[in-house]
């Protein structure tokens, strides 16, 4: 088989706008002033409503290694953790101040300055923190596993954050708020209030529409209080949960007598799989405000929002003169596959024929037929027997039937409906620190990640058989 050039890394079901930004952070000059390295260049495929996130898979492999070898670093981690919660802040004093803009009496000009310091804001952000646990966590991961030298199951259990993930801390709110309404302590509105302001997020993800408003949790917390029997036994069990992996730490770090070095190193990574679950946090906020621009655009120039969200950011600016020749633009790349590059912080649209020699490769290479992955949690057993299904996009909620398996290229936080139905996870990509991974783990649900190829080689209503100790998925029957 031909020897890989491209590492495909994300292959989702979004339209360009926002989510070319990443290709920018990515090869920016604001990044590696930061790293010291920075990727030469990266590429996204759009085709049809979907995406495919592509590098070069030498440098992904050397520069990777070199970030997880410096996060070891305790100076060179420092400097990065200083950096992400100083834009930290700034990200959430800007999200404050955009939250009391009327944008419907915004001017043009307004409007497109403001969508310009949401991208700004979003890149800083993203510039500091995504470099270490997108390129640098699955090898710094590895590193640390090498030096401890434990079992790969204590090592997952150490690896996972005592910190619950967004999706997790919401739901065991959601039940807790329900017991305090329910005994008159608190009120329904504001705490419902409380949660939209910090949950509402979840579900808007990168092109929306949907996001939970106050409305939202009033519906689930009365929801609960009908049914508070079952109320009380989740929180049971999920402060049950957290007590026995509390203890199982202990006694782990206990076992192999890991000394302050070692516990050092640990932490970085809990680190690092948090900065994962606050960028969604921050970042779908954004975009969801970002989303108001192109709204508002919408409705003063009768440009869809669709079509504008094949418009990159920088184009923006020209509909108020140039609106018809953008919905050709816009309508073309709609209707046309394109590749977008990224290089020095910059994009251009690729020519037809650089474009196809890609796609080629990247046909030529992808001949596997063994699904293979990294185990992330192996859930209650060893292995399971299931059907599969493949979702490209949390709306294809009703598509998965309880108990089937969850075959994602990837998962995120407005996954969490799919990911409580399924019987367990299986993904393309990420390592131990991705979603798919700390998700399975509250949850207790066998989790195969990183096999490239499973959205695929497997078809909806396959019959699998998942082998959680070793890390393959083997198809039983065709459906």
């Amino acid at each position: 088989m031909k020897k890989e050039k491209y590492l495909i890394m994300r292959e989702r079901r979004h339209m360009p706008s926002p989510v070319y930004w990443n290709i920018i952070y990515q090869t920016s000059l604001k990044t590696k002033e930061l790293y010291n390295i920075v990727l030469s260049k990266g590429w996204f495929y759009f085709n049809l409503g979907s995406h495919k996130l592509i590098f070069l898979k030498s440098e992904w492999n050397k520069k990777g290694e070199y970030i997880a070898s410096r996060l070891l670093k305790d100076k060179y981690f420092k400097k990065i953790e200083n950096r992400v919660n100083l834009e930290k802040k700034k990200t959430k004093r800007f999200l404050r101040e955009v939250e009391s803009v009327n944008f419907s009496k915004l001017t043009f000009k307004e409007l497109i300055n403001l969508g310009n310091k949401i991208k700004d804001r979003c890149l800083n952000y993203d510039s500091a923190n995504v470099l270490a646990w997108f390129l640098g966590a699955d090898k710094f991961q590895e590193k640390i596993y090498n030096l401890l030298n434990i079992p790969k199951e204590d090592f997952l259990i150490l690896i996972t954050p005592k910190e619950k993930t967004a999706v997790s801390q919401l739901e065991y709110k959601l039940l807790k708020y329900t017991k305090l309404v329910k005994a008159k302590e608190k009120n329904l509105e504001k705490l419902s209030q409380e949660l939209a302001n910090d949950y509402g997020w979840i579900p808007f993800s990168i092109d929306g529409p949907k996001y939970w408003r106050k409305d939202y949790f009033l519906k689930e917390i009365k929801k609960n209080i009908k049914f508070i029997k079952k109320t009380d036994k989740k929180i049971k069990q999920i402060e049950k949960q957290e007590k026995e992996n509390l203890l199982k730490r202990k006694e782990i770090i206990k076992k192999f007598k890991l000394n302050k070095k070692y516990l050092d190193l640990i932490k970085k990574a809990h680190i690092i799989t948090l900065w994962t679950d606050e960028r969604k946090k921050y970042t779908f906020q954004l975009y969801y405000w970002y989303s108001h621009i192109l709204w508002e655009l919408e409705k003063r120039y009768n440009i869809s929002f669709k079509n504008l969200k094949y418009l990159f950011t920088e184009e923006l600016i020209n509909i108020e003169k140039d609106k018809d020749y953008l919905k050709k633009v816009s309508n073309k790349r709609i209707k046309k596959d394109f590749i977008v590059k990224g290089e020095k912080g910059e994009i251009t649209i690729i020519s037809d024929k650089d474009k196809n020699k890609i796609l080629k490769e990247l046909k030529e290479q992808s001949e596997e037929t063994e699904i293979k992955g990294q185990v992330a949690c192996n859930g209650l057993k060893k292995k399971y027997i299931g059907r599969v299904k493949i979702i490209l996009s949390s709306k294809q909620e009703n598509k998965l039937k309880k108990n089937e398996f969850l075959v994602a290229t990837m998962t995120t936080p407005d996954y969490i409906l799919l990911m409580k139905k399924a019987a367990g996870f299986i993904t393309d990509e990420g390592g131990v620190t991705c979603h798919a991974a700390i998700v399975s783990r509250e949850m207790n649900k066998p989790c195969i990640i990183g096999t490239k190829i499973a959205t695929k080689a497997l078809k909806d209503g396959d019959l699998v058989e998942v082998d959680a100790e070793k890390g393959i998925v083997r198809i039983i029957k065709r459906n």
